[in-house]
Order: structure tokens, then sequence, then C-alpha cells
């Protein structure tokens, strides 16, 4: 269920980046995300985990974050509310195997720009990260 525009609120910065950081305890999902936005021209790097994730933003702003509901270490809305504590503003679209409308609306509220399910589909992954990369 796809359930935002590529619209971005105005308090977004977006760098000027093809880097997507994908978070999912599943590798093949990771894989499959790689694969569909290197499409687009997008480098993508996987995480296992939430705090790989975060770690890596040490050296690098992605354009978007794209993680899973359910993390290995965290949840999905507790990566954001980190991201958010760190000062770091940028885009992100949460996945999730098991969606229930109560769960896109919290992460929607949380300032998730989209809420996609998996098996997601991948026009709809794509119609939000193109215009993301520059």
């Amino acid at each position: 269920m796809s359930t935002r525009s590529a619209e971005l609120p105005l308090d977004f910065a977006v760098p000027s980046s093809t880097l997507v950081c994908v978070a999912d305890g599943d590798a093949g999902v990771r894989e499959g995300v790689r694969a569909l936005l290197g499409t687009l021209g997008a480098d993508v790097h996987g995480y296992a985990t939430g705090g790989e994730l975060l770690a890596s933003l040490e050296v690098e702003l992605p354009a978007c974050v794209i993680a899973d509901v359910s993390l290995p270490d965290m949840s999905g809305l507790e990566l954001m509310a980190e991201l958010r504590r760190r000062g770091i503003r940028v885009p992100t679209i949460l996945l999730s195997s098991d969606a229930e409308v109560s769960g896109a609306v919290d992460a929607m509220r949380a300032g998730a720009l989209d809420f996609i399910e998996k098996p997601y589909v991948d026009r709809a992954l794509l119609n939000q990260v193109a215009p993301l990369l520059k």
C-alpha cells in the first residue's frame, strides 16, 4: 500500500546525491532494492540493521533511506526518531510485510515519505525514489 506522493515536506534538505541507504534484515530484499534502484542510477548501500545504517551516516548523507518497519535491532520508527534526534532530515520510506493501517498512519505521522507493503510494488518504490536522486 503506497500512501503518499513524491512531494517532499519543506523541512527536508535533500543532498545532491545518488546514494540510497537500505536497512532490512533480509539480504534478498536488500539485493532486490539494489537491483531495482540501480536502474535509476542509484548507488545503493545495504545494511542488515538500523545501527549499521546509522554508523554509515557519519561518512555520507544519502538522498533517502529505505527501511523495514521491523529491523533486527530497532523498529523503522525508532530509526526515524534517531535520525531526527541526530538532526538528520532525510526522506525515509518504510517497508513492511505485515502492514496494518495503524502502522502506516504511525509512520506517516512520524514523517515517513511513504509506507509500502512487501512484497512492494516496484513502480511505487521507483516513483518515490526517482525524484530524490540528483
